[in-house]
Formats: structure tokens, C-alpha cells, sequence
């Protein structure tokens, strides 16, 4: 996947804050047919990743390289990773109590509510779950804090071990979230952290999603962290 981004340069601003704001990508095209898909539907982008096709891994830095990335672990005040974090068999962060995983092992990514092997390449813990064996977790959705509106995301497998992740930019409640990625065939799915920590970056043979819900610059102008931990992929 060739792709060339282009930002403008103003001397008082610095490269990476431009970047930050204005990225856009022009594609060249691609000689090799992938079954790889985004699917842009009503405030969702839908990632359909054919495993086959992608290396995937889990970074404390957000991959600059890679065609698909999106932040995982909740975190606190300080911006510590909250949960297991798992990098090239190293671990960086202990696990806590509930939630689910993501989590890599001989190079076959996975997706699971409450479990993790101790010994994986990589992993990522995020707080709560949201399908589990296809079965919906209803005990979320009456929770004042779901039903805020806001940019949120879901990562899972199909029923065919698949990774799959939605994703809305324009914003949603947890319930609209989890029912939508389960219609759209997510048998296990975990969510990830939302709101302003919201940031990915989809790509397929003729497109590219990138998407960050709020500006570097106004996250240090208020006082608000990055987010600590991303999930990545590169194409084989």
C-alpha cells in the first residue's frame, strides 16, 4: 500500500502540529487485490480485516507506518495504562480486574471477554466488554456515562476469528454501538476507550480512514493525555 500525505508548512507552527490538523492522503493505487474492507455506514466505519493479510502488534507509541492503528487501554490522571499491556512478550503493564483482551500469540491476533494466556507476543486490556459468544452486555447500557453521545469504538472477531472494528467519528451511545457491531456479525467484541481519546486509522486497497477526535494542541491546552497504548497492523 503506496500512499503519499502532503500538510502545509507555516513557520510559526510546528511540523507536527500542522500535520496533527491538516493530513490528507492522495493513493496511487495498489497491484495487489486484498480482502481487507472499510465500510462507511450511517455514523459508523466498519474495519474488516482478513488476518491473512495483516501483522499485528500493540505499541506504547502511536505506529507512524503502519495502515491500521487505534487507541486501546483506558488510562489514568497521570496517563498510565490501566490494564495488561504486553509488548514483544514483554510486559508493561499488570492486569486488573473484568474487561477483555486483545492479544497476539504465534502471530494469530485474538479477541476474548475475561481471558488472556500468560504467554502472548502482545496484548491490550481494555475495561469493558460488550459481546461475549455473541451475547450482548446489557448491563451497560443503562449506565448514565453510555448514553452520552460521543466518538467511541469497538474491536472484536467475526465468527470466522476475523478482526473487526466499529468505530463513529459523529458520535453514539455504547448500546447503539454494541448492537450495531453484533448485526454486523461481531461475536466477540471488546470496548475500547472513547471520547476524546478516540484515534484510528483504517486502510484498504483504495482508501484510508484517519480520524482524531480531539486536536494534540487542545488536549495540552486543557490538560488532557494522549492516549497510551494503540493497537496496530501492517500488511504482510
Amino acid at each position: 500500500m503506496k500512499s503519499i500525505t502532503y500538510f502545509s508548512v507555516i513557520s510559526f507552527f510546528s511540523i507536527s502540529w500542522i500535520f496533527d490538523i491538516f493530513p490528507f492522503t492522495i493513493f496511487d493505487g495498489s497491484d495487489k487485490s486484498i480482502n481487507t474492507k472499510i465500510v462507511k455506514e450511517g455514523k459508523f466505519d466498519v474495519y474488516r480485516i482478513d488476518n491473512n493479510e495483516m501483522s499485528f502488534g500493540v505499541s506504547m507509541t502511536k505506529p507512524k507506518k503502519s495502515e491500521f492503528f487505534i487507541n486501546s487501554n483506558f488510562f489514568s490522571p497521570s496517563g498510565d495504562p490501566i490494564g495488561l499491556v504486553v509488548m514483544d512478550r514483554e510486559k508493561h503493564s499488570n492486569r486488573t480486574t473484568g474487561g477483555g483482551y486483545f492479544y497476539v500469540v504465534n502471530g494469530v491476533p485474538h479477541v476474548r471477554v475475561g481471558e488472556c494466556p500468560r504467554m502472548t507476543d502482545f496484548a491490550s486490556q481494555t475495561l469493558f466488554w460488550g459481546i461475549n459468544n455473541g451475547r450482548l452486555n446489557t448491563s451497560l447500557f443503562d449506565k448514565s456515562s453510555s448514553n452520552e453521545v460521543t466518538s467511541r469504538s469497538i474491536i472484536g472477531e467475526d465468527k470466522n476469528g476475523n478482526i473487526m472494528v466499529v468505530s463513529s467519528q459523529d458520535g453514539c451511545t455504547i448500546k447503539e454501538l454494541v448492537e450495531f457491531a453484533s448485526n454486523n456479525g461481531m461475536y466477540e467484541g471488546i470496548l475500547l476507550d472513547g471520547g476524546s481519546s478516540t484515534e484510528y486509522k483504517f486502510t484498504d486497497n483504495t482508501s484510508e480512514v484517519n480520524f482524531k477526535s480531539t486536536n494534540s494542541l487542545i488536549k495540552d491546552f486543557v490538560g488532557r493525555k494522549e492516549p497510551p497504548v494503540f493497537i496496530y497492523g501492517y500488511f504482510k
